[in-house]
């Protein structure tokens, strides 16, 4: 039978071109203004909302979460996944996100999970996804309808 695709070339990618695509910080030159506000604005989420704090979801160091109940019975469910490419940030810069999802009526779970190169991107969203099974489980304390969740980031 003919082949009907051309064979895959790998070559090795172009690091310079993937840091102009992917290197957020190179095009925002004024990225520290933004993580100083949202470190300030997520502590002010911790310290004014009911949390759980640093929940293990996993054995890993960095697979932790921190959990924001809603206001009521029922409610759908957030997990805000962090960005930083998977090689840098911590959930705690964004607690920020909770405050508005709170308000809105959600439940809010932002995890952790293990930063590039020490984990490959498989295997950070394995991570994820077993945060994801941890948020499922635990929506009732959550005060949070498991049928209603989203994934966002």
């Amino acid at each position: 039978m003919p082949r009907l695709t051309a064979p895959i070339r790998r070559e090795a990618p172009d690091i310079q071109w993937l840091e102009r695509m992917y290197n957020n910080r190179m095009r925002v030159p004024d990225h520290p203004d933004y993580f100083a506000r949202w470190a300030a604005e997520s502590a002010l989420v911790r310290r004014s909302l009911p949390c759980e704090l640093d929940v293990a979801y996993g054995t890993a160091a960095r697979e932790r979460l921190d959990a924001f109940p809603a206001r009521r019975a029922g409610a759908p469910l957030v997990v805000f996944v962090h960005g930083g490419y998977w090689k840098a940030l911590d959930k705690s810069m964004h607690s920020f996100v909770a405050g508005a999802l709170h308000a809105a009526g959600a439940a809010v779970v932002v995890p952790n999970y293990t930063l590039a190169p020490q984990a490959s991107v498989p295997q950070i969203t394995l991570q994820v996804a077993h945060a994801v099974a941890w948020a499922w489980h635990h929506a009732r304390s959550l005060r949070a309808d498991r049928r209603r969740i989203a994934v966002i980031g």
